[in-house]
């Protein structure tokens, strides 16, 4: 593809066969709630159950209402409602990445148990709000439940009886999900399962109206894969008007025709694609036909849709071997991991790879060998030294750039070489750069002006640029300084959340012209400005990755197995993306990790299976209460292989006139991912401030619930918390967010800028546990007592998680993230789908701290040192290694873990994600449903 012109210049050509009419441009917004602290004595009740018929009464506040719980001091007796459970799980087939050893996973938490202390007064508000917080009992206020022990739900994205679309289960819960005509709810997933029929109803609602696509998200290995389709040179079946594919929406008239289910133009398909239709009016081959009966396909695209030959995977490596780095041992271990993982890089035979590093300036090293994938010219070719038997050069030819103001690639041709062919040389070179550096003298560090000159020397081509990095660009282009933020955190903009330097947004888009991708490893202990460098990740449809404090000890197990899934996770290259809405509605914006030059699509350089994209949709039109509304997300993009596809989801969504069916069917994990993402957003653009970004979650919050409370609730008395059961957390999730490192006015400005990058790309299943993390009391399972309670409650259930994990410890109940809920003689770990944070309580048996750790006494602990508990030969130690290994394999990242104990000055990082207590961070969780209560009920005023 040797001097290809940028993307903006091939896009119409390309994409000439995937195009529609563009959306006009985004309304709407969110009503602001009231500051006001009156001093009620609330009451919150929920709404049981989730309903999945279209049509409802208006008035459902009788249907299965309860009290949860009654203000002051009586409780409910009913049973609470089940709520989904957090965890996920990677397919079998893709989870190399971890550890070798590690054991599959698949438990469900069991049961969280309701007799929990109280206590929560010493955490109390001031004198104006305590009188109402100090009257609830905090075991009965709304709380996620963990169901461990249940058995996996099987989800048909169809109601099979009625061909109805089903409510999806909680985007954080074990479920199996079957496509029969919709698409599953891994790949799209909209903030409510019933749309609204107009846009004065969704108004009134309060609630958001989104969509979350992730077109490559990675299945459960028992999830049937998306079917491949191959039309041929005919291509797919697309409505003539609209360019929609045909879909099991799409109503057949006769044997080659049919009725778009987006634009309702009657369109003809190819004659060969031509059946007869049956009785029931059906195309006789529908079942034979993956479009015609999955709500998601892919399918083998034709040269139509090409202007060029699919691209090659190449990867160019970036690293630091600066002083600071070297004695860090952060250059040793990018090389190691780097070697190790080589073995990992999909694309076979057609996979290149180039390095390069950099101090005070940037060096390259020509590793040219004779395989087809260099293309040297033949003024090159007579200067390169003698080649081994397989074609690599016995000693890599090191091309140094002085000019680090103006960085260029030497030779850019040069530069890249066969995997396959060139591994052994490229090992042995990975293996001398940490020699090399040793002795290097103290210098500026060029990080930029090496981004500069590695995506150069991808130009010709396209792929990827991964960088690994010990500390701030100091030095040549890009270079940048230590920013603070001056004055008040919480009420002034927040600009260091801006990049200090718009040359690095060019250098971005300039990359995503270019179908270049960008990583960045994070291995520092100083700050190296994230708000600047994540854009190169966003723009480009990278991944940002960062380990604070880097301790090889600590940290080269997950930054080894995060390239390594890096590598081997669901991923494509040169991708282009639109999402489609049927008559009614729109397109209004979409959000995430992208770069957008046309005002339909998103242009994606690289696309993996983490990465979401928000789309927020908007009304044209009223629509037909009764009917299905639908929205189509079609991803043109190159495999790993070099074969280029289009893979089509279509989401069907049942219309409403109803306010109670719309709340009985919203999505709480969307909408929360919703919340946070705008949050996100909101701060990254360095122009508003935390508090905006608070008051924007809060209204949010507010006007769904004083909606539900006005128009759905039977129980009109003024002195109740009424919550609709589909949301009835949202609040804890607010409060949650408000709680996190990207909105607390203490944290720092890499930690800020980390999450929110972090939040950005995230869909519903990783946002939820990022707000709401969980808590299990370890010590529980590592008794005999504890296991072999939870074994005989699973084999009591009739759990078949067994059957679809190896047989080890099911997940102990999960506490309330408050300090209440802690023992001092107790072993905990807390999750949040990003990090591990074990505390070891001051009292914990020293008898259980030599078999589990390894150790006499807690003293002996040390959170900066270790990571796994060493593997001993007893059984505790055995339990404890395998339950930290299955939570590792429930996420798609290898988790970090720290080891942490009473008093230690580490300690604060786990008591910030105590979230239900009050802190520098906020009011209480109690505190917050009152403050909640009150704004309902001066909407009400």
């Amino acid at each position: 593809m040797g001097g290809q012109p940028p993307l903006q210049q091939q896009q119409q050509q390309q994409q000439q066969n995937f195009q529609s009419a563009p959306p006009a441009a985004m309304g709407g917004g969110i009503s602001q709630g009231s500051s006001r602290y009156p001093n009620p004595t609330p009451q919150t009740t929920t709404q049981q159950g989730y309903q999945q018929t279209p049509q409802q009464q208006e008035n459902v506040g009788g249907v299965g209402a309860r009290t949860y719980p009654q203000y002051p001091g009586t409780t409910s007796s009913a049973p609470q409602q089940q709520q989904p459970q957090y965890g996920g799980g990677q397919p079998q087939q893709q989870q190399q990445h971890y550890q070798q050893g590690m054991p599959s996973s698949g438990y469900n938490p069991p049961q969280a148990p309701h007799s929990l202390n109280q206590g929560f007064q010493r955490y109390g508000p001031q004198p104006t709000p305590q009188s109402a917080a100090s009257k609830i009992d905090p075991s009965q206020i709304p709380r996620p439940r963990h169901d461990s022990h249940a058995d996996r739900t099987i989800f048909d994205t169809r109601n099979p009886q009625t061909g109805a679309p089903m409510h999806p289960p909680g985007a954080t819960s074990n479920f199996m999900a079957r496509d029969v005509g919709n698409a599953n709810p891994r790949f799209i997933r909209s903030t409510t399962s019933t749309i609204p029929n107009q846009s004065d109803l969704l108004q009134t609602s309060g609630m958001p109206l989104a969509v979350f696509v992730n077109p490559l998200a990675t299945l459960k290995n028992d999830e049937v894969q998306v079917p491949i389709v191959d039309n041929g040179g005919m291509g797919p079946v697309r409505c003539l008007r609209c360019k929609a594919y045909v879909n099991p929406g799409m109503r057949w008239v006769d044997h080659f025709r049919f009725a778009c289910n987006f634009c309702a133009h009657l369109s003809e398909c190819p004659r060969e694609y031509a059946c007869a239709l049956g009785s029931d009016g059906k195309r006789q081959d529908w079942m034979q036909r993956p479009e015609l009966c999955r709500g998601s396909v892919e399918y083998m695209a034709p040269e139509e849709y090409m202007v060029r030959a699919p691209m090659r995977p190449s990867y160019f490596f970036v690293i630091d071997a600066s002083p600071s780095a070297v004695q860090s041992g952060v250059t040793v271990s990018a090389c190691e991991v780097i070697s190790r993982t080589l073995d990992n890089i999909q694309g076979g035979d057609t996979a290149s790879v180039g390095i390069a590093t950099f101090d005070g300036t940037v060096h390259f090293y020509a590793i040219r060998g004779d395989d087809e994938n260099n293309n040297a010219s033949n003024e090159n070719q007579e200067n390169e030294k003698p080649t081994t038997s397989n074609g690599a050069t016995k000693t890599p030819k090191m091309l140094i750039v002085p000019d680090v103001d103006d960085p260029y690639a030497p030779l850019p041709k040069d530069l890249l070489v066969n995997l396959n062919k060139n591994k052994e040389t490229l090992k042995t070179l990975l293996k001398q750069i940490p020699e090399m550096f040793a002795n290097s003298r103290p210098s500026a560090v060029a990080s930029g002006a090496a981004i500069k000159s590695a995506i150069d020397a991808l130009k010709y081509k396209g792929g990827k640029v991964m960088l690994f990095l010990g500390s701030m660009c100091s030095g040549g282009w890009g270079k940048l300084e230590v920013r603070t933020h001056s004055g008040n955190v919480e009420k002034e903009p927040l600009k260091i959340m801006k990049p200090a330097e718009k040359c690095y947004q060019d250098c971005a888009t300039e990359a995503a012209e270019y179908q270049i991708g960008i990583d960045i490893f994070v291995c520092g202990s100083q700050p190296v400005d994230l708000a600047t460098l994540g854009v190169l990740t966003r723009t480009t449809g990278g991944t940002l990755y960062r380990y604070p404090n880097f301790n090889v000890q600590l940290d080269f197990a997950q930054l080894l197995n995060d390239v390594r899934w890096n590598f081997l996770r669901p991923q494509g290259m040169e991708a282009v993306m639109r999402v489609r809405a049927s008559q009614g509605l729109g397109v209004a914006e979409y959000g995430g990790y992208f770069c957008k030059r046309t005002p339909t699509d998103v242009d994606l350089p690289v696309l993996d299976g983490e990465k979401s994209i928000m789309v927020n949709l908007r009304y044209e039109d009223k629509l037909v209460d009764g009917a299905e509304a639908y929205v189509q997300c079609a991803l043109l993009y190159t495999t790993m292989t070099g074969e280029r596809r289009i893979r089509v989801h279509t989401l069907a969504l049942p219309v409403t006139s109803v306010l109670g069916t719309l709340f009985r069917n919203a999505d709480l994990d969307a909408q929360t991912c919703f919340m946070v993402r705008k949050a996100a957003n909101t701060l990254l653009g360095g122009k508003h401030t935390i508090a905006a970004a608070k008051d924007a979650a809060l209204a949010q919050c507010v006007s769904s619930l004083y909606a539900y409370r006005k128009y759905c609730a039977s129980n009109n008395a003024s002195g109740q918390l009424i919550l609709p059961e589909a949301l009835k957390t949202l609040p804890l999730y607010t409060i949650g967010m408000y709680k996190s490192n990207g909105l607390r006015s203490e944290a720092s400005a890499d930690d800020r800028a980390n999450w929110l990058f972090r939040m950005l790309k995230s869909d519903p299943s990783e946002t939820t546990p990022s707000v709401y993390p969980r808590l299990f009391p370890l010590h529980f399972i590592l008794e005999d007592d504890g296991f072999q309670a939870n074994q005989k409650q699973r084999h009591d259930d009739g759990d078949q998680a067994a059957s679809i994990t190896d047989s080890f410890p099911p997940f102990p109940p999960c506490q309330w993230l408050s300090a209440e809920k802690l023992d001092g003689d107790g072993l905990y770990l807390l999750e949040d789908g990003g990090e591990m944070l074990v505390w070891v309580g001051r009292n914990y048996p020293q008898d259980r701290l030599k078999e589990v750790f390894g150790v006499d006494t807690v003293d002996q602990l040390d959170a900066r040192r270790s990571m796994l508990p060493p593997n001993l030969p007893n059984e505790r130690n055995k339990r404890m290694n395998a339950f930290i290994n299955s939570m590792r394999k429930a996420r798609s990242g290898y988790l970090r873990m720290r080891i942490l104990k009473r008093n230690d000055a580490m300690e604060t990082l786990f008591y910030n994600r105590l979230i239900e207590d009050r802190s520098v961070a906020g009011m209480s969780y109690v505190e917050f449903l009152c403050h909640v209560h009150r704004l309902i009920q001066n909407k009400f005023t």
